[in-house]
């Protein structure tokens, strides 16, 4: 299906590539210059637990996408995203950066990105928020989140 496709846009050259899920995993290349389109810094296939101190040099200064999910242990709904967040993580790996953050432990970030409720989830590209993504929304409407951002 052309919607499972993710668009990788070239480093070198600019060009937007389709790249089919099954391609991922190998090395893909871009079809006008042959550059490798796949970032090998970085990323991972978990999550990184971030903190108030770590959080800048790890979502801010990030040179590319990064999905950072706001969550607390006593909530229900975060409690049910994470496993999907974590899926998410391994989906996307080599194209978004995933972070999480626990709001009780971490209130300084919370405060500076007015976080009021959890579970939040920011979409930010080069340090900048695009989009942000409030309560624990089912896994196809977080894809296509992700699959905008890149």
């Amino acid at each position: 299906m052309v919607q499972d496709n993710f668009i990788v846009r070239c480093p070198n050259c600019g060009a937007k590539n389709r790249i089919p899920p099954s391609r991922k995993d190998r090395q893909p290349i871009c079809g006008k210059c042959r550059t490798p389109l796949q970032p090998a810094a970085g990323f991972t296939e978990h999550p990184v637990e971030v903190s108030d101190r770590t959080f800048s040099s790890e979502v801010l200064s990030f040179h590319g996408p990064v999905a950072v999910l706001f969550w607390a242990p006593w909530c229900g709904h975060c409690r049910r995203l994470l496993p999907v967040f974590d899926e998410l993580a391994s989906e996307f790996s080599g194209y978004i950066k995933f972070a999480k953050i626990e709001l009780d432990k971490n209130p300084a970030t919370a405060t500076q990105f007015q976080v009021q409720s959890v579970p939040v989830t920011l979409l930010l590209k080069d340090g900048r928020v695009v989009n942000s993504l409030v309560g624990a929304l089912p896994k196809y409407q977080l894809e296509y989140n992700l699959k905008s951002l890149l």
